[in-house]
């Protein structure tokens, strides 16, 4: 009799394990229309007119130019600086200038890098931080 009770109560609490967790993540999440860039906010369109297009070798991927994006928004002496790109989930990374000149963002706001690997790939870019 005991297994009878014991089962249906760890089945709850995995459900409301399960439940709280999903809540987390979305009231964590954060919509915006616009970018954080360098202490500024731009909309992605206001982004795409300042930086240059690029498009990286080998892919089908095409955006703006991160390293002209920051000399754009007024970064002096950037190759001093490191840069934290953060996603709507607080997914963050933080990558060297020299990271950035091989870097763009795509107009879905998502972060690409040919030098590094795709745990760089930052998605819905609500900040880049300048550090």
């Amino acid at each position: 009799m005991g297994k009878d009770r014991l089962l249906p109560i760890l089945a709850l609490l995995i459900l409301l394990t399960a439940s709280g967790s999903s809540f987390y993540v979305y009231a964590t999440q954060t919509t915006t229309d616009t970018l954080l860039v360098n202490g500024q906010r731009y909309t992605i369109d206001q982004l795409f007119s300042l930086a240059q297009p690029r498009v990286l070798n080998d892919s089908q991927y095409n955006g703006i130019a991160l390293d002209d994006l920051m000399l754009k928004t007024g970064v002096s002496h950037p190759e001093q600086h490191t840069y934290t790109l953060r996603g709507a989930d607080n997914y963050e990374k933080t990558v060297s200038w020299d990271n950035m000149k091989n870097g763009l963002l795509t107009k879905n706001r998502e972060s690409i890098f040919s030098d590094l690997p795709n745990a760089f790939r930052v998605k819905d870019i609500v900040t880049i931080e300048v550090k």
